[in-house]
């Protein structure tokens, strides 16, 4: 360990102007860049190989020894098939990148240079091997194709927030098996690199977007292009200044024109990044006002007032040793400039709290006292009326955090029961085939409990089988018991982890009939019977005849039910008859009903027994609605439609990143105690502590243009904040508008935002690009809960509208939070 030092000796270097980052000891550069690069020049090797040599060169290291010589093959490329949707197949050439961050494509004849030709194994969810989607499901069955597909030369790779998939035959099993052994440890090996390969990768991207000649050096018009791409509007004389401080080669291109090369980029792109913010909160906590590095002292002094952590020196030294790119600085225990903005960069900073990203919530409580992650028609992957069915929707939702799938059972032919949305013409699937994935993909995420939420339309003898195929496939993993009046309280997650349960029609004891009991009708809720549409129906007469028939229950399926559906007929009648593993669904407008004229009464019925909340009928493009006034009374199982991307899914997903991402949130005590009532409306008579929120906003960092393109104008960008929870939480507030600056836009506007029920709050930031003639165009998102957030200077990712984080936009704000008086 280095002995603390005086201030003399530890100012090793000080910057050459205020326009450029503090960082620095001796000239010579030691961060992350990619000044090794020059040598290459010397091999004719292509720009998209110099762009990713160095990250080569350090990622290599971590290749273990005996899968080098695959690594090597891969990156020289092997031929495949890719097999599509439609069926058809297309012979193609694959070979990972050199810097080993993606896969590239190419046909027999040219380098594909658009559409899908690249992978970034950063998006990789998943690396199926056979026949394990839809795509080759289809295939494999398709009697057209000439020869058998083998089913042990595939494999899939899963992509992507839309889990779109990659499908390909490789010319052996022992092609396959090379790719499937490298693609797993590489992608596994991608959250140890991840911030780093973000930046390369958007830096690289820039780079050969813009070099139009494939060169490998950039002009200045050329670059011009690139501030164009990275949403920045800059005067040509300051463009040009920044220019010739990165030209430090003088190397001229072809046309004997000034250019830079791969390294000297980097450097224009070190030069365009400088954070002015973060130098003044540095010089805020160094005590030389001409101090370019910050010692374990300041840095623990900041980490304390501006951060609100309790760290020692010790820790601090440490920090300094991990986030300070330059080694004569870490030898003397000092961190730069740049050093404090890595550290800010740090996952320990982000706005999310490390504390939720771990179970830490009480899950012994009965299940009635969570909010349940939850789908609804989990088996549609478009809209509710002629939309595609998959099993694959079962496998995204459950990967996704979803704890609670949606089946609606048919009968089939050949006596095997199907999943549709009856009265639709969505296709169909069998049941078999989707509890199969259910059971392959239930706990994968999270080991706590999955519901099957089973509307049941099957005859006897098909629901026979839907019992049968529930004990073959489930086996152990099905939780149920016998059901009676010594049963006063639902098991805990906890005690049902590692479980199946399902929901549906139970015969109630003793039975008259030893195989089966007339019901009025099996299913409480037809969904799809709320549908209003004629020239549908009228489709449907002719294919399906008329609806609402009365079906009989068989007791072999009966007896697998945990959770028995029941009528909901009001509030009074529910405390005095319903047991407590019985539950009610209800129709979006019926709870927003009762959420309205009862809210109290709705809170008390939560608290004892479980609500489902679906869509309203009428909602046939598979739309959202908010979920929230539905978390304010305690229901517990509000089903969106998951392949729906938007603001209310958005709400969602953010509320479920608490608890360690596992599908199961405790409910607020207002929502829990028995003793007390409460109304989300007036939540200061329940003795509620609310809290202000002092944010502010201050800079982003390499906006994306709508939609992600490269092209069109520099984005205007400012930020919405918005808090979403009980009634008199719900508020916004937003920034002024930044003019033709995506790149490094800075606002530092301050705002206060009083919270009177914390506990169900969510906070809510959105990106929009100004546009005078039209709508405001979408950017980006992030929502996250209040009781989540850390205090401090914090950055974060925002996400596209799906959900998937933009490769390197961050937004930076300091958050302070109080109890209100």
């Amino acid at each position: 360990m280095a002995q603390q030092t005086n201030g003399n000796e530890k100012r090793l270097q000080k910057s050459h102007s205020l326009n450029e980052p503090k960082l620095v000891a001796p000239p010579r550069r030691k961060r992350l860049s990619l000044r090794h690069l020059s040598a290459y020049f010397n091999q004719s090797v292509t720009a998209d190989t110099l762009i990713g040599s160095e990250l080569t060169h350090i990622e290599q290291h971590a290749v273990p020894d005996n899968l080098k010589e695959d690594v090597a093959h891969l990156t020289k490329g092997l031929h495949m098939v890719k097999v599509r949707g439609a069926g058809k197949q297309y012979s193609r050439h694959f070979e990972l990148t050199p810097d080993l961050m993606g896969i590239r494509q190419c046909d027999s004849k040219k380098w594909i240079k658009r559409g899908n030709s690249y992978f970034d194994l950063a998006e990789i969810k998943e690396i199926r091997s056979g026949w394990n989607t839809d795509v080759f499901q289809a295939a494999q069955k398709r009697a057209s194709y000439h020869e058998p597909l083998e089913e042990a030369h595939c494999f899939s790779l899963v992509l992507g927030e839309k889990h779109d998939t990659l499908d390909l035959i490789a010319d052996s099993e022992e092609d396959r098996s090379c790719w499937l052994t490298v693609l797993n440890t590489l992608v596994k090996r991608q959250k140890y690199s991840a911030l780093r390969r973000r930046h390369f990768k958007w830096v690289k991207n820039h780079f050969l977007a813009s070099d139009a000649n494939r060169d490998g050096v950039l002009n200045f018009e050329e670059v011009m292009n690139v501030l164009g791409q990275m949403n920045i509007n800059m005067d040509r004389h300051h463009a040009k200044n920044i220019f010739n401080k990165a030209d430090v080669k003088k190397q001229k291109n072809k046309k004997e024109e000034d250019a830079l090369d791969p390294e000297e980029f980097v450097r224009f792109y070190t030069l365009l990044r400088h954070r002015p913010e973060i130098d003044k909160i540095f010089q805020e906590f160094t005590k030389d006002d001409d101090d370019d590095f910050m010692d374990p002292e300041e840095l623990q002094e900041f980490l304390k007032k501006a951060q609100k952590a309790d760290v020692s020196v010790d820790e601090c030294r440490a920090m300094i040793q991990k986030y300070e790119p330059l080694q004569e600085n870490k030898e003397v225990d000092v961190l730069s400039g740049e050093g404090l903005r890595q550290l800010l960069l740090g996952a320990e900073q982000d706005i999310f709290n490390l504390r939720c990203n771990q179970i830490y919530q009480d899950m012994t409580r009965p299940i009635t006292h969570y909010f349940i992650d939850s789908s609804h028609n989990t088996y549609l992957m478009e809209d509710q009326l002629r939309g595609p069915s998959s099993i694959e929707a079962y496998k995204r939702a459950l990967q996704k955090g979803c704890r609670c799938v949606e089946m609606d059972l048919w009968d089939g032919n050949n006596g095997e029961p199907i999943i549709f949305h009856g009265h639709t013409l969505t296709s169909k699937i069998l049941f078999k085939d989707a509890l199969t994935a259910c059971m392959e993909y239930a706990f994968k995420t999270s080991d706590y409990p999955v519901i099957l939420s089973m509307e049941n339309h099957c005859s006897v003898e098909q629901q026979k089988m839907v019992a049968s195929h529930l004990k073959d496939i489930l086996g152990s993993t099905l939780w149920y018991i016998d059901l009676d009046d010594t049963v006063t309280e639902m098991p805990s997650p906890e005690k049902l982890r590692g479980k199946i349960v399902v929901k549906g029609k139970r015969l109630p004891p003793p039975y008259p009939d030893p195989n089966v009991v007339d019901e009025d009708e099996v299913s409480d809720e037809d969904e799809a019977a709320e549908i209003v549409d004629e020239i549908i129906t009228k489709e449907l007469t002719k294919k399906v005849g008329k609806t609402g028939k009365k079906v009989k229950l068989a007791k072999e399926l009966s007896d697998r039910v945990l959770l028995k559906s029941v009528h909901f007929s009001n509030f009074e009648l529910a405390k005095a008859k319903c047991k407590c593993y019985e539950m009610s669904s209800f129709v979006e407008k019926k709870a927003e009903k009762l959420i309205s004229t009862e809210p109290a009464s709705y809170v008390e019925h939560n608290k004892l027994f479980l609500s489902r909340i679906y869509p309203n009928g009428l909602r046939t493009d598979s739309s959202n609605y908010s979920p929230i006034d539905m978390w304010n009374v305690g229901c517990q199982i509000v089903a969106l439609n998951y392949q729906t991307a938007g603001k209310q899914m958005q709400l969602y997903k953010g509320k479920f990143q608490d608890n360690g991402k596992c599908g199961y949130l405790l409910k607020p005590a207002a929502l829990q105690d028995a003793r007390s009532t409460f109304n989300p409306n007036k939540p200061e008579t329940y003795g509620c502590k609310p809290k202000l929120l002092t944010i502010k906003i201050i800079s982003g960092q390499r906006l994306p243009k709508p939609g992600g393109s490269m092209k069109g104008e520099v984005i205007d960008p400012y930020v919405v904040v918005s808090v979403h929870g009980v009634p008199p939480d719900n508020q916004k507030v937003k920034t002024k508008i930044i003019m033709d600056n995506g790149f490094n836009p800075l606002w530092d506007e301050t705002f206060k935002l009083k919270i009177q029920m914390p506990e169900l709050a969510l906070v809510r930031f959105t990106v929009y690009d100004y546009d005078v003639r039209s709508k405001n165009d979408f950017v980006g998102t992030y929502t996250l809960p209040f009781t989540c957030m850390q205090e401090g200077y914090c950055h974060f990712r925002i996400t596209d509208k799906h959900g998937d984080p933009h490769i390197v936009a961050t937004l930076f704000v300091h958050v302070s939070i109080e109890t209100d008086s």
